[in-house]
């Protein structure tokens, strides 16, 4: 099974096949991923044998399609984990170090069913690994036993529907059924077991529940409450006729006691099920079975849909939102002369025809907004594995917490906060825990702690990343920025300790003693800034010397569309984003004072500079402010504020965020652009940037 990197691979898989194994084997890689770090020194039965099935699951599917390097890989991590799961091996980090490794190995290896070439991945190396922590002198460990009988709490009300049917004589059974240990598609089968139940009764409540079930969410073993005239030899006869049913348990159970918890059967050994397929033989086609269900009854309420066709559908949802506001302006232009041509019917009808159009319209922006959704568990899953690969390296104890998993956002932003995560981490677990020693000699538990919260606030997500180490050095910070130029030694002993913890996010500025390839160059933190500013979010920090140090990232919840103040500049139009404006003034409202020769504002007790907007924004032609008077937009980023002259306000708008790529070029202040109502193109300010920039054009007094 030698390794020739390069060498033309072929598996026995078309493109549908294709497509399942790579969700099967992504879905199966990340519960390991996140299982296996939870697994050191936590024996839990239930969590071995998940990690157990999914490594199986794997073995069979990559044995399937006749990836050999990939079957015997996964058998080799199946056998230690067995070892641990019948408590011959205790799960220690070398244990845990070597089924890590094999992951690692596992997704380079699945990736070659794409590319086809063999990766050069030493299998048989890794292989040896394994079976050295299992041949070791570790410890053994006494798993608990788990085979005392489930309890399982019927919902309120789950019997309503059926009393009628009960009090004509129908019965009530509790049915137990298992999947055999060896099916590759566990889910679909107890979504075909929810689905035969239901066509001969009713199923009044079931464990998982049904969305969990019709989501995809099965597992190996389901219970449910049916209502059924069958009898108990016909319902088990009728189960067991599914795939890979491997036992089917049940019980009547008198209708008074159907209304509160019920208990379950003990487990029992399973009887070795039929085998799988070997390589080159036929595989059933599973998403087919999925949607034929028997007798036409209702297929799963969760369908798998491509990236590609919900940003299709998120594309041309934009068009129609451009769409409904042309419609809106063009119904204004024709509301009066409608009406002095004593047609004020037909205006009547149009107006409801575009309001009605508006709202529908609103209505499928949010539909489809919600479909591009994903809770935030798909990043923070990923931490805990990264947070101990990293203490590792640095000798040092540390748990992650997290909480918020929960937390909706947009895919796309989903895709951009993992980079500024990772480096946050890697900074909190090197730079903020302190060692095992150091924090025995400052009264502190050996195992530090870092927790990522998320959570939502009106159109914002919010992650908070909080650790209990030593807090920021801000002396040191003073000692850097003033070896390094970046400013004088008065200044840099003037600011406060508040002020100087933001000096993390200078270019090139690092406190690490010495550089190691976790961290120490001075890059991480100022291109996290970077990047979610980028995004129009924003992010802070604050640390107590001592007690630990908190980073909060905000980020819009999507970002394909967004509310602005639409305003207009020597002619051309601009969308502000509307979370970035405080205030917006007519200039003879407004308390303008000259300081050193700019304009300023004064607002709420502070002097902002007023910057020329389309000025700022490159705008190089001749430049006349209205002689009926001009607008103050004051605007803010952070704790940073600024005041933008424009000609004119135009009014709020939903705007449609279009990128323009490479016609910016290099010039900041735009992040994009927008379709008007009149179909011209109207331009997305990016306030961060024009807000850092310290008034990069003053407006002469």
């Amino acid at each position: 099974m030698a390794s020739t990197k390069g060498t033309p691979l072929q598996f026995d898989l078309d493109d549908e096949d294709l497509k399942l194994f790579l969700e099967e084997a992504e879905e199966q890689i990340e519960l390991l991923d996140q299982s296996l770090v939870q697994l050191e020194g936590e024996p839990d039965p239930a969590l071995v044998q998940r990690i157990f099935r999914a490594a199986h699951t794997l073995k069979g599917s990559s044995a399937t399609i006749g990836h050999k390097k990939m079957a015997s890989l996964t058998h080799a991590m199946e056998t230690v984990l067995d070892a641990v799961r019948q408590g011959r091996r205790a799960p220690t980090s070398d244990v845990v170090d070597a089924l890590l490794a094999g992951l690692d190995a596992l997704r380079v290896l699945a990736n070659e069913v794409v590319t086809r070439v063999d990766s050069g991945i030493e299998t048989e190396r890794l292989e040896a690994d394994l079976m050295a922590v299992l041949e070791g002198d570790g410890p053994a460990v006494a798993l608990p036993e788990a085979h005392d009988a489930p309890v399982y709490q019927v919902p309120a009300g789950a019997l309503e529907c059926c009393w009628e049917d009960v009090e004509q004589g129908q019965g009530i059974y509790f049915v137990d059924v298992t999947i055999a240990s060896d099916c590759q598609l566990p889910s679909i089968r107890c979504y075909q077991v929810l689905q035969e139940m239901e066509s001969i009764g009713k199923v009044a409540a079931c464990w998982p529940e049904r969305d969990v079930i019709e989501a995809g969410g099965g597992e190996y073993r389901m219970a449910s409450l049916l209502v059924t005239r069958q009898t108990d030899e016909q319902v088990a006869a009728a189960l067991k006729a599914v795939s890979d049913v491997a036992a089917v348990r049940l019980r009547q159970v008198p209708p008074a006691e159907a209304t509160g918890p019920i208990e379950g059967f003990r487990d029992e050994p399973q009887q070795p099920a039929a085998a799988r397929p070997e390589a080159g033989e036929a595989r059933e086609d599973a998403p087919a079975e999925t949607q034929r269900g028997a007798n036409g009854r209702k297929a799963s309420q969760s369908v798998r849909i491509d990236v590609e066709r919900l940003d299709g559908l998120m594309n041309l949802v934009g068009e129609l939102v451009i769409d409904r506001t042309r419609l809106q302006q063009v119904r204004e232009q024709l509301s009066s002369v409608l009406r002095d041509a004593s047609l004020s019917e037909l205006m009547d009808n149009f107006e409801e025809t575009t309001s009605h159009l508006a709202r529908v319209t609103d209505e499928l922006q949010e539909q489809i907004m919600r479909s591009r959704m994903l809770p935030v568990r798909s990043v923070l899953s990923r931490l805990p594995r990264l947070v101990r690969d990293v203490a590792v390296k640095c000798g040092k104890k540390v748990d992650l917490v997290t909480a918020g998993e929960e937390t909706e956002l947009d895919r796309s932003v989903i895709e951009e906060i993992s980079d500024p995560l990772v480096h946050i981490l890697r900074n909190a677990v090197d730079h903020g825990i302190e060692s095992p020693e150091e924090r025995r000699a400052a009264g502190k538990p050996e195992t530090g702690t870092i927790s990522v919260t998320a959570w939502n606030q009106e159109t914002y997500i919010y992650l908070a990343v909080r650790d209990d180490g030593r807090g920021i050095d801000t002396s040191a910070l003073r000692r850097k920025v003033v070896e390094k130029g970046l400013m004088t030694r008065e200044a840099a002993e003037a600011s406060t300790d508040d002020q100087v913890v933001q000096w993390i996010f200078m270019p090139g500025l690092s406190t690490a003693k010495q550089i190691t390839d976790v961290s120490g160059r001075g890059v991480g933190m100022d291109i996290v800034r970077t990047n979610i500013e980028r995004l129009n979010g924003q992010i802070t920090v604050s640390s107590v010397p001592g007690k630990g140090t908190e980073v909060i990232i905000q980020l819009p919840l999507t970002l394909a569309t967004t509310k602005a103040l639409m305003v207009s500049a020597n002619g051309t139009v601009y969308a502000i984003p509307l979370v970035s404006v405080t205030e917006a003034l007519a200039d003879h409202e407004a308390d303008i004072h000259t300081v050193g020769g700019r304009k300023t504002l004064r607002l709420r007790h502070r002097l902002l500079p007023m910057i020329d907007l389309a000025a700022a924004l490159g705008d190089t032609r001749p430049r006349m402010l209205p002689t009926d008077g001009y607008f103050v937009v004051a605007a803010r980023h952070g704790d940073r504020q600024a005041a933008f002259i424009v000609d004119r306000l135009l009014g709020e708008q939903d705007v449609v965020v279009k990128s323009l790529g490479d016609m910016l070029g290099t010039r900041k202040g735009l992040t994009g652009a927008t379709i008007l109502g009149d179909g011209t193109l109207g331009l997305i300010v990016d306030i961060a940037s024009l807000v850092t920039e310290q008034a990069a054009v003053a407006v002469p007094a």
